[in-house]
Formats: C-alpha cells, sequence, structure tokens
C-alpha cells in the first residue's frame, strides 16, 4: 500500500501523487507474461512491477555524463602516461610491454565503445562509482519488459501532450550506433553487414539459439532502416578464418565482432582483421585501459590539473566522488595529508575498496557495512595485489519504493546509465531495501532491478 507514504524522495518522483490510486497488484513482474520475448523468459533477476520516474534534469544529467564520460577516458593514455608504453605497461598490463604496444595500437583507432556508468543519487547529486566499456554490459535487458510495466500501470499508456512517459530501448540506440561504427570503420559503400557475437558464457543451446535470433531480428530491422541487409551469428570464435584479407564465418564475410564476456583471448586472425580496418571490433585489447577501476582517479588527477576544459573539469570534480588507487603513499583527503593505510584503517565507514578488474560487485568491500577484522583484511588484499581503489563512499538517497511483501519502503539504488558514442542509451536500475542492504547492490548479489521512464513533460 502507498497511501500512506510521506517520504521526500520515492521512485515516482514528482508524480507520485497520481500513481497512489494505482490498482493492486503483485511488487515483481512475471517474466513469463506473453509480451516478453523468449529470450528473456525466465529472466534470471526479480524486476519491480513498478517503474521509476525521472524528471528532465535528472534525465540531462544522465545523458550529459554518458556521453561525455567515455571521451574523457579516451584522453587518459596521452595525457596521464603521454603515451610512455613502460608507464602503461606497469600500469594496466602486469608490466607486459608486448601487450602494451598491441593495446596503444588499437587504441589508437580510437573507437567510439559503448559504456555504462554507475552511478549512486546523493544528498549532492549524481556520484560515479565505476565506468564499465566494451559489450558486455548487462542492463539493456530490462527494456524488453517495457510492455508488461505499461500493462500494470494504465497511466504509463497515456502518451498525449500533459502526460507522456517515455523510456529509451538501450538495444535499439546501441544497434543503430554499432551500424553507424561498422560503416566508419570498414567503409560506407558496403551494403551488407554481418555481426558475429561470441556468446561464450551461454552453455544452454536453446539459449543461446533464442538470444542470437533476438539479436538477428533486431540488427536486421536497424540494417532495413539504412537500406542494408546482413544478419548477426554466433559459434565457437577459433571458426573465424582470415582469407583473402576478410574475416570469414565458414562463407559469410563479418564485419563487426563483440564479445559478451569480459577478458577473452581473442585470435590471430581477429587481431589482424581488426588491424586491417575490416572489422569494427569495440573489445580489442586497447579495452584493458579504458575499463580499469583506477581510471576514475586519473581523471580526478587530470581535472584537479585542469587537463580538460573549464566545463569538464568542474563536471569531473563535481561528480567523481574521491578515489585513489591504494598503494603505500601519501595521500590528501579533504585537504589534509595522510599515510593512505592509516588513512583508511582509521575511517572504515568512509570508504568502499574494490578491485580494478572487477564485476557483478566482486572483490567490493563496503567499510560501513564490515567490522575492523574485515576491513584490515580488505587493505591487506588490496595492498598485495596493487591494482585495487578506495572511493569515498557515497550513501544512495533512501526512496521509497515496494518491497517484496508490496510494503513501500526506503530503497538505495544504483543506476547504471549508457552511452554510445554521442548517443545517450538511456537508465536502469538495481536497488535493495536498506533494512536488508549488504552494502553492494547488484543484480548477482540480490538486488531487485526496475525499468526507468522519462517524465517529457
Amino acid at each position: 500500500m502507498i497511501e500512506n507514504i510521506t517520504e521526500e524522495y520515492t521512485i515516482l518522483s514528482e508524480k507520485f501523487s497520481e500513481f497512489r490510486n494505482s490498482n493492486e497488484f503483485p511488487s515483481r513482474i512475471n517474466t513469463n507474461d506473453d509480451l516478453v520475448p523468449d529470450a528473456f523468459k525466465n529472466y534470471g533477476y526479480p524486476v519491480n512491477a513498478w517503474p521509476i520516474l525521472i524528471n528532465k534534469e535528472m534525465t540531462e544529467q544522465l545523458s550529459e555524463l554518458s556521453v561525455k564520460i567515455p571521451k574523457l577516458l579516451q584522453q587518459i593514455p596521452s595525457l596521464y602516461f603521454n603515451n610512455d608504453i613502460e608507464k602503461i605497461a606497469d600500469f594496466y598490463y602486469e608490466g607486459d610491454e608486448m601487450m602494451a604496444e598491441l593495446g596503444m595500437m588499437c587504441h589508437a583507432k580510437n573507437l567510439d565503445v559503448g559504456c555504462r556508468l554507475d552511478l549512486t543519487y546523493t544528498e549532492d547529486g549524481f556520484k560515479i562509482l565505476e565506468a564499465n566499456i566494451g559489450s558486455s554490459l548487462g542492463g539493456w535487458q530490462i527494456q524488453s519488459l517495457e510492455s508488461v510495466i505499461r500493462k500494470n500501470h494504465p497511466l504509463l499508456m497515456d502518451q498525449s501532450e500533459t502526460q507522456n512517459y517515455q523510456t529509451r530501448n538501450t538495444l535499439q540506440i546501441y544497434m543503430k550506433f554499432l551500424i553507424e561504427q561498422i560503416l566508419k570503420q570498414i567503409g560506407k559503400e558496403n551494403r551488407t553487414l554481418n555481426l558475429f557475437i561470441d556468446m561464450r558464457d551461454m552453455t544452454d543451446e536453446l539459449e543461446k539459439q533464442q538470444n542470437i535470433d533476438f539479436f538477428d531480428n533486431l540488427f536486421k530491422q536497424e540494417l532495413a532502416k539504412q537500406g542494408l541487409s546482413g544478419g548477426a551469428f554466433t559459434a565457437d570464435m577459433n571458426e573465424l578464418e582470415l582469407v583473402d584479407g576478410n574475416l570469414y564465418l565458414v562463407d559469410t564475410v563479418i564485419h563487426s565482432l563483440i564479445i559478451l564476456t569480459l577478458d577473452v583471448d581473442i585470435t590471430s586472425a581477429i587481431f589482424r582483421a581488426f588491424i586491417m580496418d575490416k572489422i569494427y571490433f569495440p573489445d580489442h585489447i586497447g579495452l584493458r585501459m579504458l575499463g580499469d577501476k583506477r581510471n576514475l582517479s586519473l581523471l580526478l588527477e587530470l581535472a584537479q590539473a585542469e587537463k580538460f576544459s573549464p566545463q569538464e573539469n568542474t563536471l569531473l570534480l563535481k561528480h567523481i566522488p574521491w578515489t585513489s588507487f591504494i598503494e603505500n603513499k601519501k595521500v590528501t583527503f579533504r585537504q589534509k595529508e595522510y599515510d593512505f593505510p592509516e588513512l583508511l584503517q582509521n575511517n572504515r565507514e568512509q570508504f568502499v575498496i574494490k578491485a580494478s578488474r572487477g564485476y557483478q560487485g566482486k572483490d567490493v568491500f563496503v567499510g560501513k557495512f564490515l567490522n575492523d577484522d574485515e576491513w584490515d583484511e580488505a587493505i591487506q588484499i588490496a595492498l598485495k595485489s596493487g591494482a585495487f581503489i578506495a572511493q569515498e563512499f557515497s550513501d544512495s538517497i533512501g526512496f521509497s519504493a515496494p518491497n517484496e511483501q508490496n510494503e513501500w519502503t526506503p530503497h538505495k539504488l544504483i543506476w547504471g546509465s549508457f552511452g554510445f558514442g554521442d548517443y545517450y542509451g538511456g537508465v536502469w536500475v538495481r536497488m535493495s531495501e536498506v533494512k536488508q542492504n549488504a552494502g553492494v547492490i547488484n543484480s548477482a548479489t540480490g538486488a531487485v532491478e526496475a525499468i526507468v521512464f522519462e517524465i517529457a513533460n
């Protein structure tokens, strides 16, 4: 029930009063609904039956951050490391200068790639917790449940001038972006474009077939809008061969390759095809640099040194919380100098420690939710590894939302906001009830997902 909600913040924004009379329905949607595509039936995570509503101001902030941050990340090798291979190898490639050389060779192509910022909304606005780069970005699946959400809420069906609720089809926006990038890479004279999707994490053959059918259908729809043909394919990556300068899957020329898994070793045929500009390959070796979580610390340092434009420096300093990679060094925190390990040990509740290459909430230690011994162990792990960051804890505002029992209670939210080149791809939310929150809010660790609608008027 929502009649007695008095909190300042709810997931329904300023439209809360209009939705309070909505009919009763379960707090979680049925993902086996007939309106859900086969590929996303039996969806692996619980999904809130209510939408998250955001106003124009929040939409504009998310759009700006999602488009600008990836472009600033691209400048780190030159602005911070001066393109020095030895320094880049030491920082990103465990000292392997050959891998750093290959990574920089790929990076020099200056490709636009997909990005998902994970943010929290605090009393001081949005704060960027990390930037996830590449094709293995989760969260876009939630848009396939839009029709089910709208069915639950008749108000969302009203698209009149006075009441317009929009959501962005992240995957459709991505497909448009992808086609543009393929043509930019291999030449606009190509009228047939074929996409290879590496799906090695999917071991169930039916699931894999349903997913490739879904991608193929959507890819073809976007191709047709531009008068193009082609399709999407999947197989074992080792079946791809370089023949007469083109990358082939049996007798089909492949023009783009995307990998839905992190840290996959690619074959020499794929690398050579990419270097020869025969494929658009956003998940290249250089992506290891762009996806490192320590980059937020480097962006802050560059902004403090005024290496970007005044507007960009201000944007970074406002939206990135204090962040630094962990090692035995002196740091300045809130205008005072500290020994870094001692700062962490003495201020557990103010910091989060996370692995620079972690994902799905793994190797994330939120000091507020640990005891002193657990926190000290996390510090020692980070110091020994040399590939962890500490970040000032940015606490989410408590947004009222329905829990599993359909009671409206305070929740903490994490926002996953997509950027594809110059396109803002929308946002999706993971949330955890405050009284059950254990610190890490991630779908893989029990968070509830929710679709976001923008209030257009």
